[in-house]
């Protein structure tokens, strides 16, 4: 059950039985007050209402609004809310009874699949695209951020119900290959690589396998990500683009709705008439064609595929390249949402001190590297630790660290301390206790409930940072529990605690497969 959604659902049908407003769930805004004793939810909805009856030309006073709403909530209540109460004239605010609480938390206890939602049910079909990282070397730091936010964005869409792929678009054509493919064979005959080839201390390991260099690094992809628990549902080769003439047929639709022009023997797309500062080339005067015109062909053929919202990663570099290519899709495809998420970069320390070269080769620090030292779970949680559009400084010597000042160990250990309590609780006695006993165990309980929503919300803000800040959230007020209240007391377990920290493992369990974290039973 996802508390907020009923609540929503109710004021729904309230406001279109009382005020004659159609509002789609979506359109209704549940908050968590700051100040606890305000209640666990609260809804502003009684000053939408008046503003748009006052557009309409009626007047009804907030207050009046907001009592009516709180009526009908009353009516609907089913012992869900212990208090239901208008403050300051327009805010109603909510608090969950005990009785719900216990009952909704001994679900949880007994369900490992808690957080599971239909909230994406029939919402369309959904591409996420990220990484799609050049095939012309090894993945590095920068590229697991991408892989990390995608997977775990993914991950929230799939347990919220939504309809979702994932694809790595793979860049096999065009300049950058021919270069690295000229490198590696420059090696293979003893000659000196190109000046504008590729100079990377893989180039000489790619030169002594007889393989396809960009099959070879393809294969290190993928068993990069398999080793950082990232899945692809689809590989998608812009070669394919090509030799099934779909870039050239993507220009014939430009032409034909007037959206591009010929200049110099060049086709410019008129990216000005939405905004850009100047018009871009989608096929240049050597009959070659530009990322941006191919791009646009890749975009249209998720389309053909049958996905209605397209949700792409980029880094930060990207900017000025988003309306451009949104604009030439959108004016081709106006029911499609195209969603780009723009990340910034990463920056390896160890110990405080900047980490610029591998130790190993002089050269890039690969992922790989940074897995082998640090371990995947880590990894996975820095890289989603920050807000997307954040810099990340990532320091190597904290995220070996097995204390409270590394996050990621103070997590799982509150899952591992939980799996030690319920281990020793075995073939003890009982006593009969309530699940809320106590101020801390009544938090637990109400952050527990949220779990559900809190995925639904990274999935309508794209902001995967949500979920480390509600399991960190969630473990200290498990430490401060454990610190303060005894599960086992006298070798006599007490029941309704038990039911707790239960409920607390599986939510945190969850989390952490959310994230691509482990869940260690012991530590």
């Amino acid at each position: 059950m996802v508390v907020r959604d009923i609540l929503k659902g109710w004021i729904a049908d309230i406001v279109k039985e009382q005020f004659g407003i159609n509002y789609t769930e979506d359109e209704i805004a549940i908050e968590y007050p700051e100040n606890k004793n305000f209640g666990d939810y609260s809804t502003t909805i009684p000053f939408k209402i008046a503003k748009e009856l006052k557009a309409k030309g009626q007047t009804i006073a907030l207050p009046n609004i907001a009592n009516t709403i709180k009526e009908g909530l009353e009516s609907k209540n089913n012992n869900i809310f212990d208090s239901i109460k208008v403050a300051n004239g327009g805010f109603i605010n909510l608090c969950i009874s005990n009785d719900s609480l216990e009952k909704l938390i001994k679900e949880v206890a007994n369900n490992e699949n808690y957080g599971e939602s239909d909230f994406g049910k029939g919402k369309g079909k959904i591409l996420l695209e990220y990484v799609s990282a050049n095939p012309t070397g090894p993945l590095h730091i920068g590229h697991a951020r991408w892989a990390a936010i995608g997977d775990t964005l993914y991950r929230c869409f799939k347990t919220a119900g939504y309809d979702i792929d994932t694809e790595f678009y793979i860049n096999d054509a065009g300049k950058q290959v021919e270069l690295l493919i000229d490198s590696v064979e420059a090696v293979r005959k003893g000659e000196k690589i190109p000046e504008n080839g590729y100079h990377g201390y893989y180039i000489n390991e790619l030169a002594r396998i007889n393989k396809s260099p960009i099959d070879i690094i393809l294969e290190w992809h993928k068993e990069d990500l398999k080793e950082f628990r990232v899945h692809f549902d689809n590989w998608f080769s812009e070669l394919s683009l090509h030799r099934n003439g779909e870039v050239e047929e993507t220009l014939k639709i430009l032409s034909e709705k007037g959206l591009v022009y010929e200049k110099e023997g060049a086709l410019w797309f008129k990216s000005t008439d939405f905004g850009d500062d100047k018009d871009r080339v989608v096929k240049k005067s050597n009959g070659e064609y530009t990322y941006f015109g191919v791009d646009i062909a890749y975009h249209l053929n998720k389309i053909k595929r049958g996905y209605s919202r397209l949700i792409n990663i980029w880094g930060a570099d990207h900017h000025g390249y988003v309306k451009r290519l949104t604009s030439a899709v959108t004016s081709i495809h106006k029911d499609v949402k195209i969603e780009i998420i723009l990340g910034q970069l990463v920056s390896l320390f160890r110990g405080g001190d900047p980490v610029r070269m591998s130790k190993r080769t002089g050269d890039i620090i690969t992922l790989r590297e940074v897995i082998e030292e640090v371990g995947t779970d880590a990894v996975r949680y820095f890289m989603i630790s920050k807000k997307v559009d954040t810099h990340i400084n990532f320091d190597l010597e904290i995220a070996k660290k097995q204390s409270d000042e590394n996050p990621v160990y103070y997590l799982q250990y509150a899952h591992a301390r939980i799996a030690g309590i319920i281990r020793n609780s075995q073939g003890l006695g009982i006593i009969e206790t309530p699940i809320i006993d106590n101020q801390i165990a009544r938090e637990i309980a109400v952050m527990i409930i949220r779990f559900p929503e809190e995925i639904i919300d990274i999935t309508l803000s794209l902001d995967p940072q949500r979920m480390t800040n509600y399991l960190h959230e969630l473990a200290t007020l498990f430490h401060k529990f454990y610190s303060e209240y005894r599960v086992i007391d006298n070798n006599k377990v007490l029941t309704g605690r038990k039911i707790l920290v239960k409920a607390i493992k599986n939510v945190l369990r969850k989390g952490l497969w959310i994230i691509g974290v482990s869940a260690p039973e012991s530590m």
